[in-house]
């Protein structure tokens, strides 16, 4: 008999995600990407684990103000539009942790020295639930693995880049042998 290992989260997770408005597509993908990570956590509970997710959504009406937030580590995420990120200077200290293709191309951006097993319980946790999280708003229904996880102009993070050769190497299965 085969069970799925990776029993979700496997540590404590506080995210607060930067967005400009809650009246903005930023706001849905932010809400979305805790939603799932809650059910993550409800899974790994039902396994006997007893890690916690603290997720929340943090407003600032200034782009400029949350990417230098994120570049200063005020906070640690953010969820911008690409275009937003291309109209900037080039910067070392952000990293983009997920692509989202939906009505328009975001970012779920961090700052290079978040840890990168926290970066990669996040992807774990929102390719576990990719298709529960394609539903959520009809913008992501064309969300697969291909084109989340993509290096679009700004560097990844370490932890996506980790996560991502775990992903492929195992065949997308994380698996032990039960008896």
């Amino acid at each position: 008999m085969k069970f799925n290992s990776l029993l979700a989260l496997t540590q404590d997770i506080s995210l607060t995600i930067m967005v400009k408005s809650p009246l903005d597509m930023e706001y849905v993908l932010s809400k979305s990407i805790c939603k799932v990570l809650d059910r993550e956590l409800r899974i790994s509970h039902s396994f006997g684990g007893s890690n916690t997710l603290d997720c929340q959504i943090h407003f600032d009406e200034s782009v400029d103000e949350i990417i230098k937030k994120i570049e200063q580590n005020q906070f640690q995420y953010a969820v911008v539009k690409k275009d937003d990120l291309f109209n900037r200077p080039s910067n070392l200290a952000i990293r983009s942790v997920l692509y989202f293709p939906a009505d328009k191309n975001y970012v779920f951006i961090t700052n290079q020295n978040v840890d990168s097993e926290i970066i990669k319980e996040i992807n774990y946790g929102i390719l576990n639930h990719l298709l529960e999280f394609k539903y959520l708003h009809s913008s992501f229904i064309n969300f697969t693995e291909d084109n989340l996880i993509v290096k679009k102009g700004i560097p990844m993070h370490m932890g996506t880049l980790r996560f991502s050769d775990e992903w492929k190497r195992e065949k997308k299965k994380r698996f032990i042998e039960v008896e």
